[in-house]
């Protein structure tokens, strides 16, 4: 296995209230690791750390690639663009897009024959997939997602799972997703890490030994199992 990313120590402070207190972690690639605890415990700061927004911390981190990709929980569109301007902002920071693939994205996610039209005339569901598709534009080794699917519906959000868990692992991107779901978190990972109430510290790293689509590996015998172990984690004081 290629490492692509460590965390060496991470620990962070906002003012005086410490947030993330040495938090390690090793991700390989093509790994799908989802990172799970109680609101405001520093999931999503975690997120910011390892795409630089956030510089401000203690300890090392060490990433072998620049290629990073974050589609946030907002889905932070720009409205006084269109909908294949916004699918291609990319396009300011890498000159190598590739155009034919957001064609590609856009037809599979039935955006195409709106391209030219502005996002307010899109639902919920259709914004967060192109907030996903100009993620996905410049193919990064490293996708960040802060809770994608929070705010769709129950079925919008399980195509949008399996969509997301196919094109990462077809494409061999890494993917490290913020979530507060234990199913969505054991249906689309390899690795489930729990963390603790703020300071936020690894309480237990999990191996989800399950084989198939995000809908299969819910119906498997051994999910319950999976689920049970991490809500107690999230249970415990």
């Amino acid at each position: 296995m290629t490492k692509i990313l460590t965390l060496n120590n991470i620990s962070k402070n906002y003012n005086d209230i410490k947030v993330l207190d040495n938090i390690n972690i090793d991700i390989n690639k093509n790994d799908f690791i989802s990172l799970i605890g109680p609101s405001g415990c520093g999931k999503s700061t975690l997120l910011n750390i390892i795409s630089n927004i956030d510089k401000d911390y203690i300890g090392t981190k060490d990433i072998k690639t620049n290629n990073i990709s974050y589609m946030f929980q907002n889905d932070c569109l720009l409205p006084w663009l269109t909908i294949y301007q916004n699918a291609t902002l990319s396009k300011i920071f890498n000159k190598n897009i590739d155009y034919k693939y957001i064609d590609e994205l856009l037809i599979k996610y039935g955006l195409y024959e709106y391209k030219d039209k502005y996002i307010n005339s899109l639902s919920g569901g259709l914004k967060q997939r192109l907030a996903l598709i100009r993620a996905l534009a410049t193919k990064p080794d490293i996708l960040l997602l802060d809770e994608p699917f929070s705010a769709l519906d129950f079925q919008t959000r399980l195509k949008l799972e399996d969509d997301v868990k196919t094109i990462t692992t077809n494409n061999n991107i890494t993917t490290i997703m913020v979530t507060h779901d234990i199913n969505e978190a054991i249906s689309m990972s390899n690795i489930v890490i729990t963390l603790s109430n703020k300071p936020s510290r690894i309480k237990n790293i999990y191996n989800i030994d399950i084989n198939g689509t995000t809908l299969e590996k819910r119906l498997d015998n051994k999910f319950n199992y999976y689920y049970n172990l991490i809500l107690s984690d999230l249970n415990e004081e």
